[in-house]
């Protein structure tokens, strides 16, 4: 992970003369550069993965801020514009948290300022398995997929190693079957959807475009040539959520179904008598 972003940095960066540990930088090394520290794990949720804390420190000579200014705008831009992969194919996100104040390092003869991200591995983690290929969940991706196009990427469940930055991923949090009485019950899927923009203001555009389309239909297809479908309720959406982890948009889906019978006779003898 380290590397990943130390070669995300310089390549994305090249004022830079380079990207080091804290251990390797020394009040010799080339400015202007910038040193990386890793932090804590933090374990998110069962299916995310897990957060970490990263610290990047850009040197400059003892000259203005404004140099650092400069720096950290374009490190911020490099390390969030799109997922990175770490050599053995992880793939994680990071989100800018803000820098500290202004530090000057007499005995390095620098200043400097530490820029804070949260690195999201989005592994699953744990026992659980997620649903990927329920019939309800294959049909709101192929929906999606017809409101988007080619341009997004829609995903089923979980997000996948080298997942695109321009995509939707929806997922099951849940489900209810209700008895309607005789022969009949109503099953109920909560569905969470994931918007990832390629950046801030198209992720909000593209969640408000979603919210709009799905309450602008009562029914999405489970089936067309069956004639079946699945009833939407219960919209909510927070476009401030993280898209990553928490989701922004949550939709309930439903749909009346026959209760399933064991397969035999109606009735096992009849037995009447004449009067």
């Amino acid at each position: 992970m380290r590397n990943a972003i130390r070669n995300r940095i310089i390549e994305a960066v090249p004022s830079l003369t380079d990207v080091f540990e804290p251990h390797a930088a020394s009040k010799d090394s080339v400015k202007p550069y910038a040193v990386v520290l890793q932090g804590d794990d933090d374990n998110e949720s069962a299916w995310a993965g897990f957060r970490r804390i990263i610290e990047v420190w850009p040197y400059v000579s003892r000259t203005s801020f404004e140099a650092v200014d400069d720096l950290e705008q374009e490190i911020a831009a490099a390390l969030v514009a799109e997922p990175l992969v770490t050599e053995a194919g992880e793939v994680f996100t990071c989100s800018y948290m803000g820098s500290s104040q202004d530090t000057v390092d007499e005995d390095w003869d620098a200043i400097t300022r530490g820029m804070q991200f949260a690195v999201m591995a989005l592994q699953p983690m744990g026992a659980g398995v997620p649903v990927t290929s329920d019939p309800w969940l294959n049909a709101l991706a192929s929906w999606t997929e017809t409101l988007f196009g080619r341009e997004w990427s829609v995903y089923k469940g979980v997000w996948p190693v080298g997942y695109t930055r321009s995509s939707i991923m929806w997922r099951i949090t849940g489900m209810e079957a209700k008895p309607l009485g005789v022969g009949m019950f109503q099953i109920t899927k909560r569905f969470t959807a994931h918007v990832l923009g390629p950046d801030g203001n198209q992720e909000h555009y593209s969640v408000l475009k979603l919210i709009e389309a799905i309450g602008s239909v009562p029914k999405i297809p489970l089936d067309l040539l069956d004639r079946r479908y699945m009833t939407v309720a219960d919209l909510k959406a927070n476009i401030e959520a993280d898209a990553i982890k928490e989701g922004q948009i949550t939709i309930s889906l439903s749909r009346k179904v026959q209760k399933l019978t064991d397969e035999g006779p109606l009735m096992a003898e009849v037995n009447y008598k004449r009067i």
